[in-house]
C-alpha cells in the first residue's frame, strides 16, 4: 500500500499524463482511494504536523503540536471536501456532467503537492518558499483536466485557473481562519 501510494505521487508529479491515464485506465472506486490513497496520507500530514510542532517549530511543545496536527488535518479534509464539492457543482459549466465520486478522486490526486506540502512545511517552517511549488498544481490539474475529466478544450484553461484556485486557496484560507481562531 505504501508503496502505491508513493509510486501515485511520484508518477503524478513527473509523469503527469501517463498518470491519470492509469486512473482512467484503472477506474478506481472512493473506497480504494480513500482506504488506500487518501486517509494513509492524512495519517502522514498528522505525524509530520505533530512531530514538526514538537521539536522543529520555534515555539515546540506538545500544546502547540497538537494545535498544529489538528488544524493541518482540517485543512486537508476540509479543502478536499469543499473543492470537490465545489467542483461537482461547478461541472455543467465546464461541459462536464455531475458526479461527486470522480470529483472527490479528481480533487485528492490533483491535490498531491499540497499534501506533501504540508508533509515537508512543518519541518522546514523558516522556508515560506516552498509554497511556490504549489504552483505546480496547475500542470497536474490541467492534465487531469485533459486525460481524466476529458473536458472540452474551449473550456479547459478557465477549469485548469477555477479547479487549481480551488485546490490551492482553500486549504490555505481554511488553516489561516483554524490558526486565527485557535491562537
Amino acid at each position: 500500500m505504501w508503496r502505491d501510494i508513493f509510486v501515485t505521487i511520484i508518477q503524478l508529479i513527473v509523469a503527469s499524463p501517463i498518470a491519470w491515464k492509469e486512473i482512467t485506465k484503472e477506474e478506481r472506486s472512493l473506497n480504494s482511494f480513500t482506504g488506500r490513497f487518501f486517509h494513509p496520507l492524512i495519517g502522514i500530514i498528522a505525524l509530520a504536523a505533530f512531530v514538526g510542532g514538537l521539536w522543529f517549530a520555534r515555539e515546540g511543545g506538545l500544546p502547540g503540536a497538537l494545535k498544529n496536527t489538528i488544524v493541518s488535518i482540517v485543512a486537508v479534509y476540509g479543502g478536499f471536501y469543499i473543492v470537490s464539492y465545489t467542483l461537482n457543482e461547478m461541472a455543467p459549466r465546464f461541459g462536464l456532467v455531475k458526479n461527486p465520486i470522480i470529483y472527490q478522486l479528481f480533487t485528492g490526486y490533483a491535490s498531491v503537492v499540497i499534501y506533501l506540502l504540508y508533509i515537508i512545511i512543518p519541518f522546514l517552517s523558516d522556508f515560506f518558499i516552498l509554497w511556490l511549488l504549489a504552483l505546480y498544481t496547475f500542470y497536474i490539474v490541467q492534465t487531469g483536466a485533459m486525460y481524466y475529466l476529458k473536458v472540452p478544450a474551449g473550456k479547459r484553461l478557465n477549469f485548469t485557473i477555477f479547479a487549481s484556485a480551488l485546490i490551492i486557496l482553500t486549504p490555505s484560507l481554511i488553516r489561516g481562519l483554524f490558526t486565527f481562531m485557535i491562537k
